[in-house]
């Protein structure tokens, strides 16, 4: 048994190849990253867990064209977690709000949390979309959490939130605890 888990964020159709704008940029090559992610945790006995934002920003109510389903190159060998919704500031893996909460983790915590402990983990690996929004967000709750956490920025990409830049964001990941290394695993 393993003491380690890979937490996979929001792979999803609204983010790799959204029916309307713009896909964030690099994302093909962050799911050929994560499906190796995949693969080696697999073989070395790794839970996987994925995060699935209920309700990105930009997304109509009722998701008409499907934009909150996995994306279909992503290699699916763990448990989907919903979160969010991304439009109400639920951004972390952690975070279940709901649509007329007063606020990100109004909900309460999502069954991450229980299923990360209920597996005796203290290590998470955190890839997926994107490294200073969701995955940061997903990151310095585990931190809060008590876990030891990585992000190998290999397989993760930016959308430029972070006011100050991206090496800003990687900042105060560091500042946080977190482990950021451009190691696959």
């Amino acid at each position: 048994m393993t003491d380690t888990a890979l937490i996979v964020v929001d792979m999803q159709n609204a983010f790799i190849a959204p029916a309307a704008g713009t896909a964030v940029d690099g994302a093909e090559r962050v799911v050929r990253a994560v499906n190796e992610l995949v693969t080696s945790a697999a073989s070395q006995g790794w839970p996987i867990y994925y995060t699935r934002d209920i309700g990105p920003t930009e997304l109509p109510e009722g998701d008409p064209e499907r934009q909150t389903e996995m994306h279909s190159d992503v290699d699916i060998r763990g448990t989907i977690i919903p979160k969010g919704p991304g439009k109400h500031g639920g951004f972390s893996g952690f975070v279940l709000a709901t649509p007329d909460s007063a606020g990100p983790g109004a909900g309460g915590l999502s069954a991450l949390a229980g299923l990360l402990r209920n597996d005796d983990v203290r290590h998470i690996v955190i890839a997926g979309l994107a490294a200073d929004v969701c995955v940061a967000a997903t990151a310095r709750d585990a931190r809060r959490l008590g876990y030891d956490v990585t992000i190998p920025l290999s397989a993760t990409a930016f959308v430029h939130a972070h006011p100050d830049g991206d090496n800003a964001a990687i900042a105060d990941l560091r500042a946080a605890g977190v482990t950021v290394n451009n190691k696959t695993h």
